[in-house]
């Protein structure tokens, strides 16, 4: 851990998190957005990883010796997800504000001078999050709307296409000028996102049972249910490669990615939902994908179902 200090460090209101895993390729480009956009806010700095096999912790620790503000890497043995590494972050944090930001993600505009406004402007303001695009420039998802089972079925039945509606569109690309107010949203990405310290204290830590997908969305729909909803504040600009943590867990450990995602969607769905609208839910997505493998017969068909059996078997002994 880095024992530089900054002279103004006692006066640091924001702690960056970043949980990397295999993110050699990218780590330093995200740190450099952070030493630029974040100037007069003299953050504090904790990348913690999860065990990766690349190069990243050393990239890491050359990066201390030149970073303007004080840079904390925290090593672990053994990769136990986004989740539990969020919280350890959380715990030192001792500042008002906490930004988690994914190692494929670049701050693109200055942030604090627009949390400041925000925080005043909405003083209810839990969580706040900006608007996200690709390496082309490219508008990405930013947030969503909180699933339910019955948008689960509609996301995986095919019923997306055939009946389009918008109020259940599940993940949103906000296309806002950076002088447009703020947009109140059900929760935002969680490749960068920034919450009070306050509401993390009152809402207690991201659920760990979620190794990756949904713990952002869970924390905030707890947040909003205590009175602290989140925001999108289209000033805030955010790069993100998406899928390139991802891959490092397809290309290195053999893991489906997409198997992670049904588990933690059908974990979601089993905790804040009750169990009989859930099962119908996962019965109606089972026959669905069973019926496409049988009418496609390709490799997309078998993965998808594939992927849906393992991550519902995994989640299905779940307690809310």
């Amino acid at each position: 851990m880095s024992s530089r200090t900054h002279p103004a460090i006692e006066h640091s209101k924001m702690t960056v998190g970043i949980v990397t895993y295999n993110s050699a390729d990218h780590i330093q480009s995200c740190l450099d957005s952070i030493a630029s956009n974040l100037g007069e806010v003299f953050p504090i700095v904790y990348v913690l990883d999860n065990a990766s096999s690349d190069n990243t912790v050393q990239i890491v620790t050359q990066a201390q010796k030149k970073f303007p503000y004080l840079l904390n890497l925290i090593p672990e043995d053994t990769n136990h997800g986004y989740a539990w590494g969020a919280n350890r972050i959380c715990e030192l944090a001792k500042t008002e504000w906490i930004c988690l930001i994914n190692p494929d993600a670049k701050i693109l505009t200055p942030v604090f001078e627009h949390i400041r406004m925000i925080s005043k402007r909405i003083p209810t303001c839990g969580v706040i999050g900006g608007i996200h695009v690709d390496e082309k420039g490219r508008l990405q998802e930013c947030g969503g709307v909180f699933p339910t089972p019955s948008m689960a079925v509609w996301d995986w039945c095919g019923l997306r296409k055939i009946l389009p509606r918008s109020a259940w569109t599940t993940t949103l690309k906000l296309n806002l000028s950076p002088d447009s107010p703020p947009r109140r949203i059900d929760y935002p990405t969680g490749a960068f996102w920034i919450f009070r310290r306050e509401v993390y204290n009152r809402v207690g830590q991201f659920d760990e049972r979620f190794f990756l997908y949904f713990e952002e969305t869970d924390f905030c729909k707890r947040a909003l249910a205590i009175g602290w909803p989140s925001f999108i504040h289209p000033a805030i600009r955010i790069e993100h490669i998406r899928g390139a943590s991802l891959n490092s867990l397809t290309e290195r450990d053999g893991i489906d990615p997409l198997a992670i995602y049904f588990e933690s969607l059908v974990k979601y769905l089993i905790k804040h939902f009750t169990k009989s609208r859930v099962n119908m839910s996962l019965s109606m997505i089972d026959t669905f994908l069973r019926m496409r493998r049988r009418v496609f017969r390709d490799e997309k068909s078998e993965r998808i179902l594939s992927a849906f059996k393992k991550g519902r078997e995994k989640a299905i002994e779940f307690k809310p």
